[in-house]
């Protein structure tokens, strides 16, 4: 295992339920939003570090988006489960990953390239979630 797959794995099996306990358990959206911010800077690092020491497996190739996704989506619901977010964005988010994946699985398996507008999407959501836990950490009483 390399270094970019083990920060992967990290994203997926700390980072992700790590966001989740601090939000819903602890009610910290501060500490919750430090977690977010990690878990973006954590999937420019990882591609960025199999990129440029020359470390890119396909394991990588397919962990990186497995663990976007799931960490995107799972940030979605429980944005839902708080209250921060209307349950009909979560369900499109899934729908939209499961409908991706089912493309993928019945036309091109195997490794898929990224597209730009998948990666505006991910941008789109790194931004606009932890906004959403700006709000909720300074101005309490906006949200719902």
């Amino acid at each position: 295992m390399n270094v970019p797959n083990a920060i992967s794995f990290g994203r997926l099996l700390i980072l992700t339920p790590l966001f989740v306990v601090l939000l819903v358990v602890f009610r910290s959206p501060l500490a919750a939003l430090i977690t977010l911010i990690v878990l973006g800077i954590t999937d420019w690092a990882d591609g960025f570090i199999a990129r440029r020491f020359d470390q890119t497996t396909d394991l990588g190739k397919k962990l990186d988006p497995i663990a976007d996704r799931v960490s995107q989506f799972v940030v979605c619901a429980t944005l839902v489960v708080v209250g921060l977010v209307p349950l009909w964005m979560a369900i499109v988010i899934l729908v939209s990953d499961l409908l991706l994946g089912i493309t993928i699985l019945v036309r091109k398996p195997g490794i898929v390239p990224v597209k730009w507008i998948g990666r505006v999407r991910t941008v789109l959501l790194m931004v606009g979630f932890p906004l959403l836990l700006v709000i909720a950490s300074f101005w309490p009483d906006s949200v719902p």
